[in-house]
């Protein structure tokens, strides 16, 4: 009863909280409300709560909202307030259109069809597996399958060409829903297991190749139905009367995770994951404490419990080994830590070397990431935090915001890989070269700034850096890491527009376009593709749509560099103007004057669509911009950037 009476006053709150319009409160109230009760009637409750303060969420929070098509062969009406609600708590908001049932195939080929009008930014394509490869299951029945792989090629190709045709028409990022296994066949639980043309054999390999296609699809995302089935039991996850009665492809009890997996499976199409985990050490990183027990004492290693924090250390060297960058934020000796990692090192996953940066002290932690972020230039949100003290987590939570906080379970640390595993955080649909390279380049930049301070002056600084900058077109830098500084790059990003890889491919394929890209390497190592610009010529004037740098090379004239490229492109292409674009952010004020200090003046004329924007000019044929005399040029000579490259000249 306790329980109900918390739900009843929760569903007060949150009528009033959105009554007043007061967005964060409602959310923080349906959190607890769904926490408290799984009851389809509070998520619909929250649903609609949501819906009817949708200006709110996106301007007092941020939410993103966005148009979202679902083409389906099945009934999905019945999940839509379980998405709804799953997408606000992940700070979207999802303006749904829903195709008609089983007219996909118009929808995804005709210019005309309600999809194309629609226009939407996001369509999930939800096909059962018997409008995908419906003679499998015939196909496999005999477990010889003589002409499964052929029905499995045959039905890719039929997929890739609904994917190819509506990519031609449209912009919009896509999720392609999987297959998911049958849990009974008719050859039984040892055929199945034992013949090599199984039905569920046929279903996994017809699964890679979906998400191999979706891979060569621009701004499309292969969302796995099948691993999320199976992780919370296929048996349960279908009910087949309502199947069979209404093509309803879940049981009711499966709702909230299918929903929770969709939006999960989406968001790395629109937002880029974040890049550091700062980890406690002291019954975080390893059981107990160091300063009472001494290295000897702390437990890690292959013994229970300390290889629930081995398991632990060797989740981080895995998040490592893709860029993710890992920091200790810990109050303790620095000498005792140095101490333990050098006696137990046989017994731990990780040493002190696999750490961007080591904050070991008796300072306040919201301090000590605070002085990290701005050490490795970076956003708060690009942070996460885990530690086992509550109220070192709750200071977090509360002094800083922005930083994700997980809090590490001390009394059940075999948990602890699950349950950061759970969270969307660091989820990538695409992870680069460059991602790999993170660690190393961040190390080559502490090494850079202990160069700076015994330089005698900035240009002899960066003159002894040796800095050679490439210029490579977009699609070939290549074009996933191009779209990924789009979408995460916002300090030094004049305009902070996230253009999808599609539209990137206009500017480099359109006439007049210009899609550059820039690689930066120096006496310290290769910092990868660290920067972008976007533009376009028209009659006698270059308009820069994007210009964007990472904060990590700011300050060493690349910037300069990528402006004067884009400069001698729009002569070439015989322009005789180039004019620049701010759209003032939050986050952007480092460049505000970018423009002005390269000899641009202000253009008061120029109106556009965004009230934000601020426009600004320069003449091309009195004061081209020129690259600094430091900077090692390469790949200016043919401009062979794009095939607009090829069409202007």
């Amino acid at each position: 009863m306790q329980n109900d009476t918390e739900r009843q006053d929760l569903r007060r709150r949150i009528k009033e909280a959105a009554s007043s319009q007061d967005a964060g409160t409602a959310v923080t109230l349906a959190r607890r409300l769904l926490a408290v009760s799984g009851k389809p009637a509070d998520v619909m409750f929250c649903a609609t709560t949501f819906t009817g303060i949708a200006d709110a969420l996106t301007s007092q929070l941020r939410a993103k909202r966005l148009k979202t098509y679902i083409v389906r062969s099945v009934t999905i009406e019945p999940i839509l307030p379980f998405l709804t609600t799953e997408a606000v708590l992940s700070n979207y908001v999802l303006d749904m259109s829903i195709g008609g049932y089983g007219s996909y195939v118009d929808e995804l080929l005709n210019p005309q069809s309600a999809l194309a009008k629609f226009k939407p930014n996001l369509v999930f394509i939800l096909l059962d597996l018997e409008d995908i490869a419906g003679r499998l299951p015939a196909l496999c029945a005999d477990g010889i399958g003589d002409a499964v792989e052929a029905e499995i090629g045959e039905s890719v190709a039929r997929v890739e060409h609904l994917l190819r045709s509506f990519r031609s028409g449209s912009s919009a990022r896509i999720l392609f829903q999987g297959c998911v296994v049958p849990d009974q066949t008719s050859l039984g639980d040892v055929g199945e297991a034992n013949l090599p043309h199984s039905l569920t054999n046929a279903v996994y390999q017809l699964n890679q190749k979906l998400a191999a296609l979706c891979r060569t699809i621009s701004d499309c995302v292969f969302f796995d139905v099948d691993h999320l089935a199976a992780r919370h039991g296929r048996a349960n996850w279908r009910d087949a009367r309502m199947f069979f009665a209404s093509r309803l492809p879940l049981s009711s009890a499966s709702f909230g995770t299918y929903a929770a997996g969709l939006v999960r499976s989406f968001s790395p199409l629109f937002r880029a994951p974040r890049k550091v985990l700062c980890t406690d050490l002291d019954n975080t990183l390893w059981g107990g404490v160091l300063g009472e027990e001494g290295p000897e004492g702390i437990a890690t290693g292959s013994a229970f419990p300390g290889n629930c924090y081995l398991e632990y250390q060797r989740h981080l060297k895995q998040l490592s080994s893709r860029g993710i960058l890992l920091a200790i934020i810990s109050k303790n000796n620095d000498a005792d830590v140095r101490e333990a990692f050098q006696i137990r090192a046989a017994d731990l996953g990780l040493t002190l070397e696999d750490f961007v940066a080591t904050k070991i002290s008796w300072n306040e932690k919201e301090a000590s990431i605070r002085e990290l972020a701005e050490e490795l230039s970076l956003g708060l949100d690009s942070f996460v935090f885990v530690d086992d003290n509550p109220v070192e987590c709750e200071a977090i939570r509360q002094q800083l915001p922005e930083v994700a906080v997980i809090a590490a379970p001390v009394e059940e640390p075999w948990k602890l890989v699950d349950l950061l595993s759970a969270q969307p955080f660091f989820d990538a649909a695409v992870v680069t070269d460059d991602d790999v390279n993170r660690l190393n380049e961040y190390k080559a930049q502490a090494q850079r700034a202990e160069l700076a301070s015994s330089a005698g002056n900035r240009d002899e600084f960066l003159a002894s850096l040796e800095i050679v900058c490439t210029f490579l077109s977009a699609l070939d830098a290549p074009l996933a890491r191009s779209v990924q500084l789009l979408a995460k790059t916002n300090q030094f990003n004049l305009t902070t527009r996230r253009h999808s890889a599609a539209e990137v491919e206009a500017f480099a394929s359109s006439p007049g376009g210009q899609a550059v890209a820039i690689r930066v390497r120096d006496r310290f190592g290769d910092a990868g593709v660290v920067g972008l610009a976007l533009a376009r010529t028209e009659g006698d004037t270059c308009s820069i749509d994007s210009l964007l740098l990472s904060c990590r090379v700011i300050g060493r004239g690349i910037e300069t560099a990528l402006l004067a490229h884009l400069g001698e492109n729009a002569i070439r292409a015989g322009a005789t103007r180039l004019v620049g674009e701010f759209i003032p952010t939050k986050k952007n004020a480092p460049c505000a004057d970018f423009y002005v200090d390269h000899g641009f003046l202000q253009d008061a004329t120029s109106r556009d669509a965004s009230t934000d924007s601020i426009f600004y000019q320069l003449d091309l044929t009195t004061a081209a911009p020129e690259s600094p005399r430091w900077l090692t040029l390469e790949g200016n000579e043919s401009n062979e950037f794009s095939a607009s490259a090829v069409v202007a000249s």
